[in-house]
């Protein structure tokens, strides 16, 4: 009976183990190589996944805007090391070219920010019974910024251009 117990719990202690590696190295495998990948496992992924990064496809000045925020609120990265940082999510992390059929890659950006900034008081069934016009999405917009909404200012266009295109005015 002892030796049946010590030969399963070594086979269960061996399947954590190959199942961790497994496990690290597609983590590994999701982030392209270059100078500023370490900087990123780092500093970014202290505090959050790496989908959270890599699901983002932002320009130059999107990811500046990001990198300088997280910094802000405690990421580790050193002075010299971020226009590295900045450089490599520029060089992977771009947004595509080919759009899908039916959204662009400002959808999916405004999406998140969707998400961010409304859902942290609100449902999104209260943003898709609305229907307004963009002018409207506007107002209520600004309304919630002064009410405390987190939303940077250059996000708001394109918050307020995918919200009247997706919850415009029913025809």
């Amino acid at each position: 009976m002892k030796w049946m117990f010590g030969k399963t719990a070594m086979w269960i202690m061996a399947t954590l183990a190959v199942a961790t590696i497994a496990y690290a190295t597609t983590q590994d495998a999701q982030l392209p190589g270059g100078d500023g990948k370490k900087i990123l496992q780092t500093a970014c992924t202290a505090c959050h996944g790496l989908e959270s990064v890599t699901g983002l496809r932002l320009d130059r000045a999107g990811w500046e805007g990001i990198v300088t925020e997280m910094i802000s609120t405690g990421a580790q990265v050193d002075q010299k090391d971020y226009p590295v940082l900045v450089d490599y999510l520029v060089k992977n992390f771009v947004p595509a070219v080919a759009k899908p059929a039916g959204q662009s890659s400002d959808d999916a950006a405004a999406k998140k920010i969707l998400n961010e900034a409304c859902t942290a008081c609100h449902d999104l069934d209260l943003v898709s019974d609305q229907h307004l016009s963009k002018d409207e999405w506007q107002d209520l917009v600004n309304s919630m910024v002064a009410k405390g909404a987190s939303l940077p200012d250059k996000d708001t266009p394109i918050l307020v251009d995918y919200l009247a295109k997706t919850y415009g005015p029913k025809k």
